[in-house]
């Protein structure tokens, strides 16, 4: 989650450094599934098309697949389309993407050398923090040298076990421990003829003498098996040789001759724990740190990189001058509740797609939300929104997306200078005033509220006039798509997420719109 902060911060033109005590980017393919909403932050950050490529070795895979062994009779796929059959285009301008992390960070690495100072081989020893800032004391791994570092905050995306957490005290909520499993990396050129023609993402082999988790590398000849690991039985990271490993793999195809070569382990937990504040003074947690939940629904990173997008555009405005500092409390207030309710999400998933050495006490969820709801229609409830529904769950039972304050503003394509883009497109470093097709007002409103509070506010009329700025493509109706008549109009945050809705036009919009902003911005 650090460079993914890195990124984001850069973006914004905040001067910052980020420290990594491992001397370069991960080699272990781990933690690819990239949903929805993450891709949509990829894509505003310039970075969607990199990922995608560095991804293309697994652009046709999809689903989730069971069976007894590869080679056996027993199959069923628990989820054959992850998109539950949307035409994602209409909800978003992007889709999933299986990228592992081990070719995710070195994207998300060239794009974060361009905004901030990044030092691998260098770690944090220890930190102070005093109403004027933050002093870390670090030292280069290489070198051995120690020194200072002062800044205004710190960004804690330290892992599960994270030591910033621990000293500051912080704990811990939710039952623990889930599962825990050995991460294999393996070659076999004989395996894809027994995989079969559809591409999963995760195939879970049932058989007692192969139970695992198997997913694609290439395709070709490069895979991982996750195979279950009992420490409470007595078992240690030395009872999985290459020999055991091996001969688990075989009888997970059902081929006891099948070539397989082991390349890598390494061992892995699955627990469901958020941490019980995300802050404390001028330090924040984000990722691992702050919430850890199974890999299951690809929830646990997606979670940790929208943490850093919520949070970056909050330390920018604070930094900037636009916000009162208790801006940053809103982080808390957002994203706490998205980790709990998706943390529980998580382990349901893990229930249903029976993971392996996953024996869950509680009887599953008969009706869970769907990923893709998950993934994108969670709500924020805080003092950085006007308007909201706190009442209602962070998450909804069935897909909503409908411009309601507090949720992801609603895609939609349109064309603007001749260009086809999506109004999420729009949403990065400012905020955003959308009205509809009557609601030239908004425009002047958002140029005096912008004059009033010295905050950056860019409107755009949608409609097919010569005075619009945006032209929506044939048959769709912005004002019933962001829950306004065709004067309203519609105030996004830099995060993409609505601030405020105003349902038709006012006579004195500029003032209200001011207000808003100044309540949004934590400035009464």
């Amino acid at each position: 989650m650090g460079l993914s902060t890195s990124v984001f911060l850069g973006r914004l033109g905040i001067e910052h450094m980020l420290v990594e005590r491992h001397a370069e980017t991960s080699t272990h393919p781990r933690g690819r599934g990239n949903n929805v909403r993450t891709m949509e932050i990829f894509r505003t950050a310039g970075l969607e098309q990199s990922v995608r490529e560095a991804a293309f070795a697994l652009a046709g895979n999809d689903g989730v697949l069971q069976v007894d062994t590869l080679t056996g009779g027993q199959r069923r796929w628990i989820i054959e389309d992850i998109s539950a059959g949307m035409d994602v285009s209409r909800i978003s301008s992007s889709n999933w993407c299986l990228c592992s992390q081990n070719d995710l960070e070195p994207v998300l690495l060239g794009r974060a050398r361009r905004g901030g100072d990044i030092r691998f081989g260098t770690e944090l020893l220890s930190f102070t923090q005093d109403e004027g800032g933050v002093q870390a004391q670090v030292i280069s791994r290489e070198t051995g040298e120690t020194y200072t570092v002062n800044a205004d905050f710190l960004v804690a995306a330290d892992g599960p076990r994270s030591p910033v957490r621990t000293h500051l005290g912080i704990g811990q909520s939710g039952p623990g421990a889930l599962f825990h499993n050995i991460s294999v990396t393996f070659r076999s050129k004989a395996l894809k003829e027994y995989v079969g023609p559809k591409r999963f993402i995760v195939c879970y082999i049932t058989d007692p003498q192969g139970e695992s988790a198997l997913l694609p590398v290439d395709n070709e000849e490069r895979w991982v098996a996750h195979i279950p690991w009992f420490p409470d039985r007595g078992e240690s990271l030395e009872d999985f040789g290459n020999e055991r490993c091996a001969a688990h793999i075989r009888a997970a195809v059902g081929v006891p001759d099948v070539d397989v070569e082991i390349t890598g382990k390494a061992p892995w937990h699955a627990a469901k724990r958020v941490a019980d504040s995300y802050r404390q003074g001028r330090v924040f947690l984000a990722g691992d740190s702050a919430h850890e939940m199974p890999p299951t629904g690809a929830f646990g990173s997606n979670t940790g990189i929208q943490d850093a997008h919520n949070l970056a555009w909050k330390l920018a405005a604070v930094l900037r001058g636009w916000a009162g500092p208790q801006l940053l409390d809103t982080y808390e207030c957002e994203r706490r509740p998205v980790a709990v309710t998706t943390s529980t999400r998580a382990s349901q998933q893990a229930a249903e797609e029976e993971h392996p050495g996953f024996s869950p006490a509680a009887g599953r969820n008969d009706n869970p939300a769907d990923l893709m709801t998950v993934a994108l229609c969670y709500r924020y409830a805080s003092n950085a929104v006007v308007g909201d529904s706190p009442q209602l769950p962070v998450v909804p039972e069935a897909f909503r997306l409908g411009g309601e304050p507090g949720t992801r503003a609603p895609h939609m394509w349109v064309r603007r200078d001749g260009a086809r883009i999506s109004t999420l497109d729009l949403y990065e470093r400012s905020f955003v005033l959308l009205a509809g097709p009557a609601g030239q007002e908004w425009r002047r409103a958002a140029e005096q509220a912008s004059r009033n509070l010295g905050v950056p506010v860019e409107a755009y009329l949608v409609g097919d006039g010569p005075d619009h700025d945006l032209a929506p493509e044939p048959d769709a109706d912005w004002a019933a798509l962001h829950g306004t008549a065709e004067d309203g109009a519609v105030l996004v945050r830099p995060d993409g997420f609505v601030a405020w809705r105003a349902h038709t036009g006012m006579p004195s919009a500029d003032g209200a719109l001011t207000n808003v902003l100044r309540t949004v911005l934590c400035r009464d």
